[in-house]
């Protein structure tokens, strides 16, 4: 039913709520990216004035429009229901992003905030065209629906890109941030999910951009669900020269030596198959991100190839009866001195003689798990191989102790005090029951006065260790360069060992 109101009393409030609209867009404009909240309190009081000022004049904006006879005033008055609805919009989505969505998802919920957004502002639409012109809704949506259909049928393959997101973003199998596999093919790390697709940082620093609809269809794993770590497992082969027991214990001290794997839930090592050409070994273990896991897995290889050829023992083939010098060959038989030393790459350029001369006079010392092996500030007088066992190697920081490195069997330290006479700036802790050998500054200084262009060779090797971070302990802040500090060395070692 029309109402009709007094052309004298009716224009007022009107105009008042025409000047207040205009008024509060300005006022509430500087607030906009600055201070979000204040800008949707203020546009709230605007709104709500506006409402109570259209209310004073007779115009309920969802009830068809009020009949004036200045033509105007209708026109305000229509632009004001316009404004109004809008107005109402806009507050129901930011409400609905600021206190419902985002308290509770994270930002990566955009698309379904998109889709609730869009629906409002079509609510607000078909009710502009009923209320504010007057217009019967059903043939516009039979229209719509029409259009909607040739539409749909044109962009069938984005719509089913579009609907798949959605379901995406519903079900949440994944968020941003997350390490996701896609039927074993695309794996990597989630940064951006959107209207069409998922974007993917994968392994090799590349970005791939997967279609939401080929997504929905393929086996997902979520590798960050329960929990960021991840569950990894490696196969190692090694001859039946070595024990399964040495063999398991050898294995584990790797995986306890390596700094990238998880201390809980604890790395454990089983045999999986027996034979007289080899014995296989699986080890399992946890990495905090997947991330780490060719980390791990490279650090593991490396400390049990160390750890395996200090106890003389060796890998068998991958195939089973194949035919191989190392499944072949006998036991090592040299003393476990000189096996140790062999690993040491220090000593690399040395004689097959001269490393039997200075691993004769090796001593050897065991520690209980827990013990001190060297304490801070200590300028070691020796050179220590660790033969079995796992130590860890600490610094302190801001009043705790923080883990640096650990050290399986076949891994070395103390080279830096030994040919510089440098300290080290923490302390190595007995992990397990150790067993190290050690090779003292007196049996060393024979061969340096016999080869004085052994210091050149032996601070070049040192030098490269340091600026790969591999010496234990070795805090250095601003690396020189390899030719300068090899000089320093060598300086160094000439000082502590003087050919005559």
């Amino acid at each position: 039913m029309a109402v009709s109101i007094p052309p004298l009393i009716a224009p007022s409030p009107l105009y008042w709520a025409g000047a207040l609209t205009v008024i509060g867009f300005f006022v509430a404009r500087p607030f906009r990216h600055r201070r979000p909240m204040t800008y949707f309190l203020i546009e709230l009081l605007v709104f709500a004035v506006l409402s109570g000022l259209m209310l004073l004049a007779g115009v309920v904006p969802y009830r068809p429009a009020a009949r004036f006879p200045d033509e105007p005033v209708r026109l305000l008055s229509g632009a004001l229901e316009i404004v109004w609805w809008l107005a109402g919009a806009w507050l129901s989505v930011g409400f609905l992003r600021a206190f419902v969505l985002l308290g509770r998802q994270r930002r990566d919920s955009k698309l379904v905030q998109d889709l609730l957004a869009a629906l409002i502002y079509l609510a607000a639409g078909f009710a502009i065209v009923a209320y504010v012109f007057g217009l019967p809704v059903t043939g516009l949506l039979a229209t719509s629906g029409v259009a909607a259909i040739i539409i749909g049928l044109a962009l069938q393959s984005s719509l089913g890109d579009v609907f798949s997101g959605i379901v995406l973003n519903i079900e949440r199998p994944y968020r941003v941030g997350d390490w996701i596999i896609l039927d074993d093919h695309v794996q990597g790390k989630v940064i951006e999910t959107n209207w069409r697709a998922t974007h993917i940082l994968t392994v090799n620093r590349d970005e791939a951009i997967v279609p939401n609809s080929m997504i929905a269809k393929s086996r997902v794993v979520n590798c960050s669900t329960p929990a960021r770590s991840h569950g990894a497992t490696l196969r190692i082969r090694l001859e039946p020269s070595l024990t399964p027991d040495a063999g398991c214990t050898l294995l584990k001290a790797a995986l306890l030596g390596s700094a990238h794997i998880l201390r809980t839930p604890e790395p454990t090592v089983a045999i999986k198959d027996i034979s007289k050409e080899a014995i296989e070994f699986e080890l399992a273990y946890a990495v905090a991100d997947l991330d780490a896991a060719d980390l791990a897995q490279t650090e593991i290889f490396k400390k049990a190839a160390r750890a395996v050829a200090a106890a003389g023992g060796g890998f068998a083939p991958r195939l089973a009866g194949a035919s191989s010098h190392a499944t072949a060959k006998e036991k090592d038989g040299r003393p476990t001195t000189e096996r140790l030393l062999g690993g040491v790459s220090l000593f690399a350029t040395l004689s097959p003689e001269e490393k039997s001369a200075l691993s004769g006079q090796m001593r050897r010392k065991r520690y209980k798990a827990g013990q001190v092996v060297v304490a801070t500030g200590t300028v070691l007088q020796v050179l220590c191989i660790v033969s079995s066992g796992v130590l860890a190697a600490t610094i302190e920081k801001d009043g705790r102790k923080i883990e640096v490195s650990r050290l399986a069997p076949g891994d070395y330290f103390g080279e830096l005090g030994l040919l510089t006479g440098e300290p080290l700036t923490g302390e190595v802790v007995a992990v397990t029951n150790v067993t190290i050998y050690e090779l003292s500054k007196e049996a060393l200084a024979p061969l340096l006065k016999a080869r004085p262009s052994l210091a050149d060779e032996l601070s070049e090797s040192l030098a490269r260790r340091q600026i790969a971070r591999h010496t234990v302990l070795d805090q250095q802040k601003t690396p020189q360069p390899e030719e300068r500090l090899a000089s320093r060395l060598a300086t160094r070692i000439r000082s502590l060992f003087p050919a005559h």
